[in-house]
């Protein structure tokens, strides 16, 4: 009877143990925990404006947050996205205005995207920049380039097509950058989980000495990265400027930042080799859950930004602890 019972408790502990292993499981519950509290908290968090509030302020961070999960599992960083999304704005706006149809500017500015990432992976496969500093580099050096092209002014863009970017899709909440970067997330995730590009993606972030013994060029993998991270940081900076039919030589900084967290949050090794799309998601949805409820909440800006640093503090840190359950784990087979 007792051995039943150490057996059944066992069991138990290990069930629990998988339950709270599973970082998907565990966010997930984090974040239906935030939303009650804030729900009981204030009671217009769940109407219609707050929710489409929610899901705008996801969308931008969302997008960029698809490439950069890409480039962390493979094992690279791009601290460049905000500033190319800033740049391409502002080309875009500048596009519109000089009467280019809107169609043929955005494919413009997200060929630009792809030449700057282009640049990047020069600059860390040829130069052997380390990429941190690469594009930290190069977010100021877009970031000057915005400014000067716009007079350090925000440019308008008159395009009515070109605003319904920016709109909800119909009579719903739901804004239309919001499904397009969801759909992004299902896209990159089927890529990464199914196909042979996506398995040599990992294999790259885990151990490239491998990956070379294996046959993979890492180098020419980490390429394919930036020049995608640099199209999906301009589509980003397209999205936000149809929302606000504008383009600011600012508007998409910092937001990096935030994409960062949720994809570190959600289980992408800074490391690189380990992540999913879907982790990813879901700790965007929790990032972005906890900045709506403190806005709703009328907390300062000031303390916003400080709660925001250390919820990056604390996803590094989740990040380190993996890192070294994994490395004991490990030790414990040998």
């Amino acid at each position: 009877m007792d051995r039943r019972l150490s057996n059944g408790d066992m069991r138990t502990k290990k069930s629990a143990s998988s339950i709270l292993g599973n970082n998907i499981i565990v966010l997930i519950i984090i974040t239906v925990a935030a939303i009650v509290l804030y729900r009981i908290l204030n009671k217009h968090f769940l109407s219609a404006n707050s929710i489409m509030a929610l899901l705008t302020n996801a969308s931008i961070s969302g997008v960029l947050a698809v490439g950069l999960a890409c480039l962390f599992i493979s094992g690279q960083i791009d601290l460049s996205s905000g500033g190319i999304g800033c740049m391409g704005g502002i080309l875009l706006a500048f596009m519109i205005t000089a009467g280019l149809p809107w169609p043929i500017a955005m494919i413009l500015t997200i060929v630009f995207g792809m030449a700057a990432g282009l640049l990047t992976a020069f600059m860390v496969n040829v130069l052997n920049i380390t990429a941190f500093i690469a594009t930290l580099a190069m977010t100021t050096i877009y970031q000057g380039l915005s400014q000067q092209v716009s007079n350090s002014q925000t440019m308008p863009i008159r395009s009515p097509g070109y605003w319904n970017l920016g709109a909800t899709i119909g009579n719903t909440p739901i804004p239309l950058a919001f499904f397009i970067m969801t759909l992004l997330f299902v896209i990159y995730g089927i890529i990464l989980a199914r196909t042979k590009f996506g398995r040599n993606v990992y294999v790259c972030g885990g151990n490239p000495n491998a990956a070379r013994l294996a046959g993979i060029n890492p180098k020419k993998i980490h390429t394919i990265l930036f020049i995608n991270n640099g199209a999906i940081a301009a589509l980003a900076g397209c999205l936000l400027a149809a929302r606000m039919r504008s383009a600011g030589f600012t508007s998409v900084l910092g937001t990096e930042f935030d994409a960062i967290t949720a994809v570190v949050l959600g289980g992408v090794a800074f490391t690189g080799g380990k992540g999913t799309m879907a982790g990813a998601y879901v700790g965007l949805m929790l990032m972005c859950v906890f900045k709506n409820g403190l806005i709703g909440l009328g907390i300062p800006a000031a303390w916003q930004t400080i709660a925001q640093g250390m919820i990056l503090i604390v996803a590094l840190s989740l990040d380190y602890l993996r890192e070294r359950s994994i490395e004991k784990a490990l030790k414990a087979k040998i």
